[in-house]
């Protein structure tokens, strides 16, 4: 065998190293006891002071170990699992373009159809212009007077004047077109200028699909998609100015020029009791809707529901006819509910 250091045989090479690692170690324990380092009003030894901060070190046996050295705490995640007997959807029993339901915690899709194609959105397009109308100062006690053709409704009339407060309500609950245009003038100056921050707040919200050419929706180029639906309905929904406005059942105005009141019932049937509801459901809490009608987008709800403390955010685009809407709303919603189960992982 060869030997690389000149003048030692391999054995006393090897005695010779050990023995002094042997003494080195020995130094390093026994120095470290008389180490000593300064805490509070005294001194401590270090070897007291290790333990003291491996002590600190330590964690809670029930938390989950990674490798034996690292710990981690997490918190239970519920998410919607589809029960192993149920069946698929049936779609044909539904006559709406466009259909999605998610679970509102962790965004999963539970029921689609066509949540990608762009549909005329109409009146839920008043989403988006309170939204943005909440981007300014408003004092809510200032009156403006109503613009707005004849063919904007009838909830009102031009030339009436109605405070910002009233104008607000009227177009969330009753969807006046002539209360949201009669708001964005005022505030705002030109119809033009507010869509196009609309424009780039639905761009700030990864709207991709969705583009807006009014504030009432009563143009069929106010486009979007389902998908894109339901982020605006959560978005919108984090204001209360808005949800809740829009679960106000009714609302009253009065014409001091016309001398004339007005009652108004929400456009949103899921809500209404009178004294019987108009729409049965099993849902425990309708948490704020907005409809959208016109004739060539057919009929429009979006909807978010809560039922056993788990809530839905749902839209139906394209129905055949008002209460459809409605009823369809539901039955996606409530087909969801009893067909999902929400479990810990």
């Amino acid at each position: 065998m060869i030997n690389l250091i000149e003048g030692k045989t391999p054995s006393n090479f090897s005695n010779k190293w050990r023995n002094t690692l042997a003494v080195f170690l020995l130094f390093i324990a026994a120095g470290g006891w008389f180490l000593y380092d300064v805490q509070g009003d005294g001194f401590q030894f270090s070897g007291y002071i290790l333990g003291e901060k491996l002590h600190n070190l330590m964690i809670e046996e029930s938390s989950d170990t990674v490798g034996g050295d690292i710990v981690f705490e997490h918190e239970p995640i519920i998410i919607p699992v589809l029960h192993p007997s149920s069946t698929a959807f049936d779609f044909t029993e539904l006559g709406a373009d466009c259909v999605l339901v998610k679970d509102k915690e962790t965004g999963t899709v539970l029921l689609n159809k066509n949540e990608y194609n762009t549909h005329p959105i109409a009146s839920i397009t008043k989403l988006m212009t309170a939204l943005t109308l909440l981007e300014y100062e408003i004092d809510w006690n200032t009156t403006t007077t109503v613009i707005g053709p004849d063919s904007y409704g009838t909830h009102m009339y031009a030339g009436d004047v109605y405070t910002f407060e009233e104008l607000w309500n009227s177009m969330l609950i009753a969807s006046s077109n002539k209360a949201a245009l009669s708001l964005v003038e005022s505030i705002n100056g030109t119809e033009e200028e507010f869509v196009v921050r609309m424009n780039e707040r639905a761009g700030e919200l990864g709207l991709t699909d969705t583009f807006f050419t009014d504030v009432t929706g009563i143009e069929e180029t106010n486009v979007s998609t389902a998908s894109d639906v339901l982020i605006l309905l959560a978005e919108a929904l984090r204001y209360p100015e808005i949800q809740e406005t829009v679960l106000k059942k009714e609302y009253n105005l009065y014409s001091q020029q016309r001398d004339k009141g007005h009652h108004m019932w929400n456009t949103d049937w899921l809500i209404l009791d009178d004294p019987n509801p108009w729409i049965y459901h099993s849902f425990d809490i309708i948490i704020g809707g907005k409809t959208g009608h016109i004739t060539v987008a057919g009929f429009n709800f979006t909807v978010e529901v809560e039922k056993d403390g788990h809530i839905l955010d749902i839209v139906i685009l394209g129905a055949n006819n008002n209460e459809a809407r409605f009823t369809e709303a539901r039955d996606v919603g409530e087909w969801v509910f009893d067909n999902y189960e929400w479990k810990s992982i």
